[in-house]
């Protein structure tokens, strides 16, 4: 049982990307659309930044190890919607503008957590232990 739960965890995060696209392909994004789209993903993202950093003290609670090989996964989803959001925020709302996205980002530091989900992304996995006879 325990192997078709990754895939299972999978396919139910790719749920809110096919609930947007739907929503952008039907034109059912109401009045605002780049808002729309570019909270939806910002939402999802933190979803998922919680998800990522619930997985260790899950393992501890419930004393399973599954949590943890997840929580790689979650972390990839982390960073997937991060990036769907910042290239909603860059190439939709300011059509790769520069200066204005400079300008609104020394205003809004917020932008700047976009970098922090690089860390969930560069985090090696169990083979490069291995591979490289590192003890993890």
């Amino acid at each position: 049982m325990i192997k078709y739960f990754k895939p299972i965890i999978f396919i139910l995060s790719t749920i809110p990307f096919l609930f947007i696209t739907y929503k952008i392909f039907f034109n059912k994004l109401g009045p605002e659309p780049v808002k729309e789209i570019t909270h939806f993903t910002g939402e999802w993202t933190l979803i998922f930044i919680c998800l990522t950093l619930s997985m260790s003290p899950l393992k501890k609670l419930t004393n399973i190890n599954y949590w943890v090989k997840v929580r790689r996964m979650f972390g990839l989803f982390v960073f997937f919607y991060a990036s769907m959001h910042l290239l909603t925020y860059v190439g939709i709302d300011y059509r790769f503008s520069w200066q204005p996205i400079f300008e609104d980002v020394v205003k809004k530091k917020i932008y700047f957590c976009w970098f922090c989900c690089l860390g969930f992304v560069n985090t090696p996995n169990n083979n490069f232990f291995t591979k490289n006879d590192v003890v993890a």
